[in-house]
């Protein structure tokens, strides 16, 4: 970064949440309002939330109530730039998971990964259970790689007190509780 150029700063309660607080929320979402495949909302006479898919949820959980995916940007770029992260987070999950083709996150275009997401969505052999699965696991992964080193210092310290050893599936379960 030059050093004449400030940080974007988000503001208020984005600031606080990651891309696997998004993935949990998306899947909490998925589980009491229900999924769907082919559309990002399923909207019927009376929702205000109604069913979604993958990226309905995500948008859903960033911005508080159902954003049409194309206008995302509109608004809160603070928002938009988290939804993106998120959305590249799962993408990239997907790649390396195996479940998706070839995919490089580091050049991938906006459409790529929706496109990517929204096709492992409307797979026809997918399942509520595999989406919310997924996007759990891709949350702890995303938990797990990006821990800091006063986190991963502290949960050891935890561990040292509680006569137990450190190990990936604690790290994340302290990592929750916190």
């Amino acid at each position: 970064m030059n050093p004449t150029q400030k940080p974007i700063h988000t503001p208020g309660a984005l600031a606080d949440l990651t891309p696997a607080d998004i993935l949990r929320c998306a899947a909490r979402y998925l589980e009491l309002r229900g999924w769907t495949q082919g559309n990002p909302y399923e909207f019927g006479e009376h929702d205000s939330f109604p069913p979604a898919c993958t990226l309905g949820a995500i948008a859903t959980a960033v911005y508080g109530h159902p954003v049409n995916i194309e206008d995302r940007y509109c608004g809160d770029g603070a928002a938009a730039d988290l939804w993106d992260k998120t959305v590249r987070c799962l993408a990239d999950f997907l790649w390396h998971d195996g479940r998706v083709p070839d995919f490089d996150s580091t050049s991938g275009s906006w459409c790529a990964t929706t496109e990517i997401v929204a096709d492992w969505n409307d797979d026809a052999t997918q399942t509520l259970p595999d989406v919310l699965d997924i996007l759990r696991t891709c949350a702890d992964d995303h938990d797990w790689t990006h821990a800091t080193e006063d986190d991963l210092e502290t949960y050891a310290d935890a561990c040292v007190w509680a006569e137990k050893h450190p190990t990936r599936d604690g790290f994340l379960a302290w990592r929750a509780a916190q």
